[in-house]
C-alpha cells in the first residue's frame, strides 16, 4: 500500500479527506494556504464577535455523520446540531411574509395562508422530491466517467430525475401562487444557479431542507472545519499552514507539489484547491469553456444590541425575480433590484457575540468575474442601503446606528483568498452538462495517483455533498472505487 498522502487545501473536502485516510493508516499531509483551517467555511473574529464567513446552513445531516461513522468516532463528541424550530423566514416585496419550519403541519399552515389549497400540493411535492432524493443519494458516493453513458442501467435515470425540467417547472407543476413557486425553488441559489435553469433534480436540496430539517452548529459554522481537524489530527495526519502549493506533476507513481523554492512528494495527492485554479495553475492546462455558478456580495455586521423580528435564516426576494436572475446570469450586471439572504446565528446560538449583541451576515448573489460588465465597488453603497432599508422596513431599526463591527467581502476577495477562478464562490455551475457524468471526476486522466475533492468534482457544491466526495476519493485510494 502506499503510504504517504498530501492533501492540498485545508477546506472542508479536504479535511474530510484527510481524516478517512489518516484512519485508514495513511500518512499524510495536509498543506494549506491560509494560517488556519476552512477554507470558504472560515471565521471573522473581532471584538467578541464569531461570524462565519462562508456556508451558514446545516442540510443532510447524515453525510456529516457519515464521515465520523466512517472513521469510527461519535459526531456528537465533536459537533453540537441543533435542529431549528423556524428553517427561515421569506419576506416578499409586497409585504407578505411567509414563516417555513420544522412541523411541515405548521407550514402548510401558512402556506394556506397564501394559496388556500396548497397543502395538498406541498404534500406531493414533498413525496415527488423524496423520490428523487432516493434515486439520487446513492449516486452522490459514486464516481462516473463518460464512458458510465453506457451503461444501460443507468439510462432509465434520464426519466426518472426529470433531467429536461428545471426546478422551477417542478415548482410549477404543485403551487399556483408565485409566492409559494419562489419558496420553494430559491435553494437553487444555494449552489450558485438560478432555479430557472438548475436541473429539476437539485430540487433534492428542497426536500433535504422541508424534511430532514435544518440544524446549527452551535458555536458556529466554523465548528465543522475544526471537528474535522481535530478528528484527522487524532489519526496522525500533519497540517502545514501558511505552505501555498504553487505547482502539481506527476513522478512516476507519485506527485510532486512545488512551493516555489521546495518540494514535496507524496505517493497519492489528494487536491481540495478550486479546480479550475488546479488544472490552469497549478497543472499548466487549457482550460475547456466551462461555465462557472454565481460570485456574492458579503456584509458582516457585529450589532451593539438585539434586532427583533427577523430569524436565524431570512430571505428577502427582489420584486421581479426573472429579471434578478437575468442580470447575475446572462447581463453580468449587478442587480438593481436584489434578492438577498441574511443570516441572524444569534437567535439560536447568543455565544457568538457578546451579551446582549448581534450579529447579521448579508449575502447578496451577483455575477462572477468571468465577461462580468460591472465594478462592484461602483454599486457597494446602493446595495449596502437597499439592506438596510429593508431592515429597517421589517424590524423598524435603523442598522447603520448600531454597528460595532463591519467587514465586507467581494468576488475579488475569493479570487485573492482562496484561488477561486472568476470568483465564482460555488466552483462550477450546477448545469445539466455539468452535472453526474459531465462533471470533473474524482481522479486525474493523465496522471496516476492525482485525486480531486470539493465543489466543482462530483457530486457537487454544498457541504454535505463535499464531504461525499471525500469519501469518492477514500474509496478509490483504497480500491473500492
Amino acid at each position: 500500500m502506499s503510504k504517504r498522502i498530501a492533501v492540498v487545501g485545508a477546506g472542508v473536502g479536504g479535511l474530510s479527506a484527510a481524516a478517512r485516510l489518516a484512519h485508514d493508516g495513511y500518512e499524510v499531509d495536509v498543506w494549506e494556504k491560509l494560517p488556519q483551517c476552512g477554507g470558504r467555511a472560515s471565521l471573522l473574529a473581532e471584538k467578541g464577535f464569531r461570524i462565519d464567513m462562508g456556508p451558514s446552513f446545516v442540510l443532510m445531516p447524515g453525510f456529516y455523520k457519515e464521515v465520523f461513522d466512517y472513521c469510527g468516532e461519535e459526531m456528537a463528541d465533536y459537533l453540537d446540531l441543533r435542529a431549528l424550530e423556524t428553517h427561515y423566514r421569506i419576506f416578499y416585496p409586497d409585504g407578505t411574509r411567509l414563516n417555513v419550519y420544522g412541523d411541515p403541519e405548521r407550514t402548510k399552515a401558512e402556506l394556506e395562508r397564501i394559496e388556500p389549497g396548497s397543502a395538498r400540493g406541498y404534500d406531493a411535492f414533498i413525496a415527488e422530491t423524496a423520490r428523487i432524493y432516493r434515486d439520487v443519494e446513492p449516486l452522490l458516493y459514486k464516481c462516473f466517467t463518460l464512458k458510465d453513458l453506457a451503461n444501460p442501467a443507468l439510462w432509465p435515470l434520464v426519466t426518472k430525475l426529470r433531467v429536461w425540467e428545471n426546478v422551477w417547472q417542478l415548482a410549477c407543476r404543485y403551487f399556483q401562487d408565485e409566492r409559494l413557486r419562489y419558496a420553494f425553488v430559491f435553494e437553487a441559489m444555494f449552489i450558485g444557479v438560478s432555479p430557472f435553469q438548475a436541473p429539476a433534480f437539485y430540487s433534492i436540496i428542497t426536500y433535504a431542507d422541508q424534511v430532514q430539517k435544518v440544524l446549527h452548529s452551535m458555536g458556529g459554522m466554523y465548528q465543522i472545519p475544526l471537528a474535522l481537524e481535530r478528528m484527522a489530527a487524532k489519526f496522525g495526519a500533519k497540517f502545514h499552514y501558511g505552505a501555498e502549493v504553487k505547482g502539481l506533476r506527476g513522478d512516476g507513481d507519485g506527485v510532486v507539489l512545488d512551493f516555489g523554492k521546495d518540494q514535496f512528494r507524496a505517493d497519492r495527492a489528494v487536491v481540495n484547491a478550486d479546480y479550475a485554479h488546479t488544472q490552469g495553475d497549478l497543472l499548466q492546462r487549457r482550460l475547456p469553456h466551462w461555465k462557472h455558478s454565481c460570485s456574492v456580495f458579503l456584509i458582516y455586521w457585529g450589532l451593539k444590541r438585539k434586532v427583533e423580528g427577523l430569524e436565524h435564516h431570512n430571505l428577502f426576494f427582489s420584486g421581479d425575480l426573472p429579471r434578478n436572475m437575468a442580470e447575475i446570469f446572462d447581463r453580468k450586471v449587478i442587480p438593481a433590484d436584489p434578492s438577498f439572504y441574511i443570516h441572524v446565528p444569534t437567535v439560536t446560538d447568543p455565544s457568538l457575540a457578546p451579551e446582549g449583541k448581534d450579529i447579521l451576515y448579508v449575502l447578496i448573489p451577483v455575477s462572477n468575474l468571468d465577461g462580468s460588465a460591472d465594478d462592484i465597488h461602483a454599486h457597494e453603497q446602493r446595495l449596502r442601503q437597499l439592506v438596510v432599508d429593508k431592515v429597517k422596513q421589517v424590524c423598524g431599526v435603523d442598522v447603520n446606528e448600531l454597528i460595532e463591527v463591519e467587514r465586507t467581502f467581494y468576488p475579488q476577495d475569493f479570487v485573492g483568498r482562496y484561488n477561486v477562478k472568476y470568483g465564482a464562490t460555488f466552483g462550477l455551475a450546477h448545469s445539466l452538462l455539468q452535472s453526474a457524468f459531465f462533471r470533473p471526476a474524482n481522479l486525474d486522466a493523465r496522471i496516476k495517483g492525482l485525486y480531486y475533492t470539493g465543489a466543482s468534482t462530483q457530486p457537487g457544491g454544498g457541504l454535505p455533498v463535499v464531504m461525499a466526495s471525500s469519501r469518492i476519493v477514500a474509496d478509490l485510494i483504497n480500491g473500492k472505487g
